[in-house]
């Protein structure tokens, strides 16, 4: 048998609501929210371009019931686009679009053979595609909680054929993901397929043993939030005539979520931290092509600067969005500024003496104490009960357990309310 291509994808996550989007200032909300969409339809045009012989979904195609049938829709559209080019599709359910999560459904158009699109919930399901020597196996979420292991009831492969197993799974478990479906990569191995196409971890990764299937994580196919960074597609799976494969990522997200570290240990003035976000800028531009480019920058060091950048952190912010805009314009967006500094160890960043001095002596013990954050916690709750509902209804809530936020804040404030006390003390 001649080569052939499948595509593997995974945690599509169609029109994902991205509820937080909005509280940001100035972020292109719609460009955002539409990628999931944009990135769907270059995967649809890669399959066709590529002249692939099969794609296959594993799971969290969609990210919960629809509000209305427009998603639906708009993958029927896509999915259709496949069967009139003669590919066939494989999709399996994820604990986001489990089968009891999703309360409305559209027909979708059947496969090129007549085989259903989307595999059962009730048992492991297979797609036997004879003209091109493949046989799908796998086994949709009937409930978003699947805490049983799935992969142990695959059945064997199937002679002569290219077995391919599709599942959504944990493995035996990922940092942000819950532990669903969870098996061992060893598990899969004996099963002695040719490939497993895995979804549920958004991070891409490969877990299979030398000598046995590859075990393949191809990650979501749109970074959805800044904790999603990097280049996000899928995989082309090449199969020779003897059933070897070999597979390659291809990018399909159109806009690029990017974390920029920058190391203000040997900075004197705001504008070198001003200069160092532009050079970076132009680099990432440069790498992510016609892609919206949205970063974080996150301040690191044992800095002089310490105290300056916690007392203009507004007016930093706003430099930073300036050169954002200047050099980018509609290519990139500056989701935040986060300062993750330490002031030099023994020795206050500003001249201080008095009560300020005793004020630096209370912040500096406050660093780092577990305990001490968790009573400003408990204060912060506190306040915020004491709230009028009509200031936070609709707001998003303040990560008062979250012991960096805490430790933040307390820099922050210290700077801030120091910042005040020698300005007010000065003619």
């Amino acid at each position: 048998m001649t080569l052939r291509r499948i595509l593997h994808a995974a945690d599509i996550h169609l029109d994902s609501p991205l509820q937080k989007l909005g509280t940001y200032e100035h972020a292109p909300v719609q460009r955002i929210r539409n990628a999931s969409r944009r990135a769907l339809e270059n995967m649809v045009r890669l399959a066709i371009d590529q002249s692939v012989d099969l794609v296959v979904i594993a799971g969290d195609l969609y990210d919960g019931d629809w509000p209305d049938q427009n998603t639906g829709l708009f993958f029927v559209a896509q999915a259709g686009k496949l069967v009139k080019a003669g590919i066939p599709i494989v999709v399996i359910r994820g604990n986001h679009d489990a089968a009891n999560v999703m309360t409305s459904s559209l027909p979708l158009p059947k496969n090129p053979d007549g085989s259903d699109i989307m595999m059962r919930s009730d048992a492991v399901d297979l797609r036997r595609f004879e003209s091109i020597g493949i046989a799908v196996h796998g086994r949709s979420f009937r409930t978003r909680a699947e805490s049983e292991n799935l992969a142990a009831d695959y059945p064997t492969p199937l002679n002569g054929m290219f077995n391919l197993g599709l599942l959504h799974t944990s493995l035996t478990g990922a940092e942000g993901h819950a532990p669903y479906a969870p098996c061992t990569p060893a598990q899969l191995a004996d099963k002695r397929y040719d490939y497993w196409a895995l979804g549920h971890v958004h991070a891409r990764g490969h877990h299979g043993f030398e000598g046995a299937a590859p075990v393949v994580f191809s990650g979501n196919i749109q970074g959805r939030h800044v904790r999603e960074t990097g280049p996000k597609g899928c995989v082309i799976v090449e199969v020779d005539g003897r059933n070897q494969c070999t597979h390659s990522f291809h990018e399909l997200d159109v806009v690029r979520w990017q974390n920029c570290e920058i190391d203000v240990s040997a900075m004197h003035h705001l504008d070198e931290v001003v200069d160092a976000y532009q050079a970076s800028l132009a680099h990432s531009l440069d790498q992510v092509g016609d892609r919206l480019l949205v970063m974080r920058v996150g301040l690191t060091g044992i800095a002089s600067l310490h105290d300056q950048l916690h007392q203009h952190s507004n007016q930093l912010a706003a430099s930073l969005r300036a050169i954002a805009l200047s050099h980018g314009g509609d290519r990139t967006w500056l989701e935040g500024l986060k300062i993750h500094t330490a002031p030099p160890s023994g020795k206050p960043t500003i001249g201080l003496d008095g009560p300020m001095a005793s004020l630096a002596a209370v912040v500096a013990q406050l660093r780092g104490d577990d305990a001490a954050n968790e009573l400003v916690g408990q204060e912060l709750r506190s306040l915020v009960k004491k709230l009028p509902p009509e200031v936070t209804a609709g707001s998003t809530p303040l990560p008062l357990d979250d012991p960096q936020w805490i430790g933040e804040l307390i820099e922050s404030s210290a700077a801030d309310v120091i910042g005040r006390l020698q300005t007010e003390g000065t003619d």
